[in-house]
């Protein structure tokens, strides 16, 4: 007897540990872990139990009369009987009727069985059970909803980002994929039809009103564009009637390659104004520029913040370490933005920011921008100044270099770049590799500034996520840019980013200004503001197109440079710290040359201007030269290209009423814009235009518009939620 209890005693003490270890590592763990170790104990991890039925069952059978060979293979039967959840009693009976600690052990050990054969099915079973739930509540659930097309690292992030609208995600799901998405407790619907889905969404909004978002984001481009063309052929069978409901309730985005975007732009032209195309590389540089525009890092040295000038024989660098696909963006980005003015003899002239590009392949030779920036360059160097306007600077100035980082005179080129001049401005954006690739770059060239002796180069890193080697950059004043998870794939960035939203209010406020000065039939009251910022809001998808946008975002996006170079820049309200009144802002930015108001008239809060053609200098007429330059560069970096005087003068398009209109030289299809000129050039515009029509100057002047962006700066910002601040 005494054996028997100390075996069993033995067996006790290994269920009680087995338990305790599981129930410990379970509480422990995250979801994701606790159903993977459930799961895992069909392949052992919960072995100890059934091993533990065997000397048990031996006991027993020993102590029942079998011989002890004889009772061991009995015992090992019944062991593999358990597995199959087959209990057997039979031949214990006299053992349990004399022991209870036996009685309590192997009911423990059967108790232990049952639950890990029951745990087991149910994390199997509650899958099944969580992908019919989740299903259910996307597809018949209220409120909005948010379908993720195509399952990838980026779809998750948006999916968590999304904290509002019933989401999911929807792709043709391997077992695998379907299985990771329920450990992290991430909706799916897993199908391989997806236009099923696509008629789903058109049902939610057209039927049962509900406002849905779709973002299209696969692993291949041609698996984006079909799914594109799946959305579009449906949206060619909603009756006219029920477009307006379509515009309102469905939003698609589409992420792909820039090398396709002239095709996804083609394909979102038939949208109905419900679908955009994303360019992941836009976003990111955007991102960049908005927080980090050249200007913020210019001091006293290199601006004069009395005239918002650079100083005399200062240069500004960029060097670019590496050029693929996001520096590419960000050099185009940074060129319609970071733009700079020197005192010249007359106005103050473009002083071009200097581009060292630095890759080791040829970067000067690339089929994008032949199509967009260079094409400037390439098509007006020749023109005949009689045809045409006078031409504007060109935006930038660049110098590649063909060069690996491993070259031997990579660091005695890039040193040569940045020790030209003392008070130079100085910045390095490094995107050649992979995150810790960059880093490691990143740290070398931290290391080359002591020794080179510049304290006040800026270091810019590429770098997709976190990585804890970013922590003593970041102590060494490195900026870390080109988070995806942060700047791309997060809902607020596709739906209430705040330079998009600003554009677009300004867009709107603009066009209703536009009705009620020229139309003195309309009065302002609610009902009319609200129709015409409706018909704005529409029109704006599917009126404008992406380049017209873009140029309203661009100009938006120009703020905080301009802000930054009056000793100024803006912030959230919450922000600590007093903002400045509109009164002072106005003090700092036009001193005595402040815009005229028309009457009290204001629309959403915003004085309505009255411009005449009397723009005397001062710092406002600086500053409008600056947007005009601004403007020509994103123009220019876009390939839009000077129309000819007589395009000007003499090309007219079908006004949709029957007659004729002139366009005086503005056409996106072919990209040319008559008013890509000099500062000058707009008052030879605005004459000639006006002898052609017959009518005031003042009629066709288009210098205003270049003023609007800073006159109404403090109304926006604030309209926005940020306030001015001095820097």
């Amino acid at each position: 007897m005494f054996l028997t209890n100390l075996v069993t005693l033995l067996c006790l003490v290994a269920l009680l540990v087995e338990c305790a270890a599981v129930v410990l590592l379970y509480v422990l763990q995250k979801r994701p872990q606790r159903i993977a170790f459930i799961r895992s104990f069909k392949k052992g991890k919960c072995v100890i139990v059934y091993i533990t039925a065997v000397p048990l069952y031996w006991v027993g059978y020993v102590y029942g009369g079998q011989d002890l060979l004889s009772g061991l293979f009995s015992a090992i039967s019944e062991c593999f009987s358990l597995v199959v959840l087959k209990y057997n009693f039979k031949g214990l009976t006299a053992i349990m009727e004399d022991s209870r600690l036996f009685t309590f052990t192997i009911a423990l050990c059967f108790l232990m069985v049952g639950l890990n054969a029951v745990l087991l099915t149910l994390s199997l079973l509650s899958q099944h059970l969580f992908e019919f739930f989740e299903r259910m509540k996307v597809l018949w659930g209220r409120g909005d909803k948010l379908f993720i097309f195509g399952y990838s690292k980026a779809s998750v992030d948006l999916y968590k980002s999304e904290k509002n609208r019933c989401r999911v995600i929807v792709d043709d799901l391997s077992p695998k994929d379907c299985e990771h998405l329920y450990f992290n407790k991430i909706s799916y619907i897993s199908t391989p039809v997806s236009e099923d889905m696509i008629k789903v969404l058109f049902t939610m909004v057209l039927r049962r009103g509900r406002r849905c978002v779709a973002v299209i984001q696969t692993d291949s481009d041609e698996k984006n564009m079909l799914l594109c063309r799946r959305f579009v052929d449906r949206m060619r069978e909603v009756p006219a009637e029920a477009q307006a409901a379509l515009f309102e309730g469905l939003k698609v985005f589409v992420f792909g390659d820039p090398r396709y975007e002239t095709v996804y732009e083609d394909i979102v032209g038939d949208g109905l104004g419900c679908l955009q195309y994303c360019n992941k590389y836009r976003k990111i540089a955007m991102d960049f520029i908005d927080r980090y525009p050249l200007s913020r890092f210019m001091g006293a040295k290199q601006i004069d913040f009395d005239t918002s000038l650079v100083r005399p024989g200062v240069d500004i660098n960029v060097l670019m370490i590496g050029f693929g696909k996001t520096n590419q963006q960000i050099f185009l980005t940074s060129v319609a933005n970071n733009q700079f003015l020197t005192q010249g003899a007359g106005d103050p002239v473009l002083k071009p920011v200097h581009y060292h590009i630095f890759d080791r392949a040829d970067a000067g030779n690339n089929k994008n921008f032949n199509h967009s920036y260079y094409r400037y360059k390439n098509e007006c160097a020749n023109l005949s100044e009689g045809e045409y306007l006078p031409l504007p600077a060109l935006p930038a100035e660049e110098h590649y270099y063909r060069l690996d980082v491993n070259d031997v005179r990579f660091y005695t080129q890039v040193r040569e770049a940045v020790t030209k001049g003392k008070n130079d401005a100085n910045f390095i954006v490094i995107a050649f590799g992979s995150d810790l690739e960059n880093i490691d770059m990143a740290q070398k060239l931290v290391e080359k500034r002591r020794e080179w002796g510049l304290s006040d180069l800026v270091i810019f890193v590429k770098a997709r996520t976190w990585h804890k080697e970013q922590t003593l950059l970041e102590d060494e004043g490195c900026y870390f840019i080109a988070n995806e998870r942060d700047a791309v794939y997060h809902i607020d960035k596709l739906l209430d980013d705040d330079i998009f939203s600003m554009a677009r209010m300004r867009n709107a406020v603009y066009d209703i200004e536009y009705d009620l000065t020229t139309n003195t039939s309309l009065t302002v009251d609610e009902a009319t503001v609200a129709a015409a910022y409706e018909k704005a809001h529409r029109d704006w998808y599917v009126k404008k197109s992406q380049l017209e946008r873009e140029s309203n975002l661009y100009a938006c996006l120009s703020l905080r440079t301009k802000l930054n170079l009056m000793g100024l820049d803006y912030c959230e309200k919450s922000a600590a710290g007093e903002g400045l009144s509109a009164e002072e802002y106005m003090a700092i930015y036009a001193g005595d040359d402040l815009p005229q108001q028309e009457g009290k008239l204001t629309v959403a809060g915003k004085p309505v201007r009255r411009y005449t053609l009397r723009f005397p200098q001062s710092r406002r007429r600086t500053m409008a030269i600056h947007e005009h330059q601004r403007w020509n560069s994103f123009m220019i970096s876009q390939g839009m290209v000077p129309a000819s005087l007589r395009q000007i003068k003499e090309e007219t398009v079908p006004d949709g009423k029957g007659g004729t209109r002139f366009t005086n030289g503005k056409n996106y299809t072919v990209r040319r814009h008559g008013n890509l000129t000099t500062f000058e050039g707009l008052i030879a515009f605005r004459q000639m235009v006006a002898a052609r029509d017959r009518c005031e100057e003042q009629a066709r002047d288009v210098i205003k518009y270049d003023y609007q962006l800073l006159d109404d700066a403090h109304w926006l910002l604030d309209a926005a939620g940020f306030k001015i601040v001095r820097r």
